[in-house]
Order: C-alpha cells, then structure tokens, then sequence
C-alpha cells in the first residue's frame, strides 16, 4: 500500500462487519489509525485484531450508535487520546424488506434511528472535534445506497434513510466549509452484507445470472480510502458504484 492516510485519525461506525470492516481495514493498510466502532463488542473486538499497520494504536469503542450519550463518551476517548479527528466514515445501518402497509411505527422510528439519527449524531459530534483542531477540518464520508437513486420494491424505510442521507450529506458540505470540513456519499450497488447473506449469496462476484453480480465490501472501501486521501480543499462530493450489470436506474430495466 502506498500510506495514503498516513497519520490521519478515522472513525468508522459499523465496524464489525461488511463495508465497515472492509473500509477499517483499508484505511489501516494505508496507515490511518483506526477507532472502530460497533455495538457488537465480542466481533468488534476481533475485527480490531485483524487491523494492520498501527499495532495497538487502533482503538474499538463499543456502544449503541443511536444512543447520544453514548457518541458524548466515544468522542471524548477520541479527543483524551489522539487530540483530534480527521476522517469519519458514517456506516452503520440495517436493511429492510417489508410491505409498507404492514410497516409498524415502532419499526420505522427504529429504521430511522439507526440509519439516520446516528449519522446526524455522529457528524454533529465529529465537527465539534474537527472545527477546534489545529489544523483545523476533516473529511465526513457517508454511506448511502443506489436506492437512493432507485428504491427496491417493499423498502420504504431503508430508502427514506438514504434520500435523507444525500441531502444531510449536501447540507453537511455547505455548513462545513466555515470549518474546513466536507462531506461525501458513497452509493454503493449490491454489495456482500449481512443482507446479501440472508437472501442467499455468501460470497461476492457472479451468480447465476450477470445482473445477479454482487460486489466485495473492500470493492466500496477502496472508494472510502479514494475519498479519504484527497487534498482537504478537494471533494469528490458523491460517488455510486455498482456493478455493471446490476438491474438499477441506467436503463429502462
């Protein structure tokens, strides 16, 4: 690897698995040190194992993203042990497959929580760190979807979530540029999750069928690192990847 990220500091929320963990492991490769964040403690911790390049200097903070408090105390580590923050990478999330008109509102808030409010608690945190840095700024790398660009049938709340999260991301870079903080979204395709698995697919690249391709986490993360390593004053504001063949918004199909 080439050290693009050498002495950055980066967050990443959803650590433990899928393109979070593809993304934390990258930004280790390219010398970032890395606070891993997850509320599953027992994976996080073996996730953190598997990072490379900083030894013990990577840190894994385990806790509820939706808990605001929770987020108070995880910067607080951040700040009393590195002193600044360069790089978050909003990840964490869930996906959804349920008719809208058996969609509880207990089920949506919960969607909404995960997908949504976390993101705004963690930017909202990440810019009282990075606004008092010297130097001051950062970089704020959300993980949107291609539903947000077209939905899949039967999943109103996930595709509510990640609109949301293009338009956060767009007020994000406007209200950062006092700060010398921006923001980007990255769109990912079918990508190997935890949701792929369920419907089937353990394992990336093709299926049955060329639009049945599905993509590896580290695929999306080598876009992450992309973003990451960019001059400060330089944004690759949005970026969709997917696969080439993948039934999605280019064409009529």
């Amino acid at each position: 690897m080439s050290g693009r990220l050498s002495g950055k500091i980066a967050l990443v929320t959803g650590a433990a698995s899928g393109i979070g963990l593809a993304t934390a492991r990258r930004f280790a490769e390219e010398g970032a040190v890395v606070v891993a964040c997850d509320r599953d403690e027992e994976r996080l911790g073996s996730s953190l194992g598997e990072l490379r390049g900083g030894g013990d200097a990577h840190l894994a903070i385990a806790f509820d993203v939706t808990d605001e408090a929770g987020w108070a105390r995880a910067m607080d580590q951040i700040a009393a042990r590195f002193g600044r923050l360069d790089v978050l990478v909003n990840n964490a999330g869930v996906a959804t497959h349920i008719n809208t008109e058996d969609i509880s509102l207990a089920y949506w808030r919960e969607v909404l929580d995960i997908n949504l409010t976390a993101a705004f608690l963690c930017a909202r945190e990440a810019i009282r760190i990075m606004k008092e840095q010297t130097p001051k700024g950062g970089r704020i790398i959300n993980i949107g979807s291609v539903s947000a660009k077209t939905p899949r049938p039967d999943s109103l709340p996930y595709t509510a979530t990640k609109f949301a999260i293009q338009g956060m991301t767009h007020q994000l870079t406007m209200d950062g540029r006092k700060h010398d903080i921006v923001a980007s979204v990255i769109h990912p395709g079918a990508t190997l999750s935890s949701f792929t698995t369920r419907r089937g697919r353990t394992k990336s690249g093709r299926g049955e069928r060329p639009d049945d391709y599905v993509m590896a986490a580290e695929d999306v993360a080598r876009v992450a690192v992309l973003m990451a390593s960019l001059p400060g004053e330089v944004n690759l504001y949005e970026a969709t990847i997917l696969p080439n063949h993948m039934r999605s918004f280019i064409g009529r199909g």
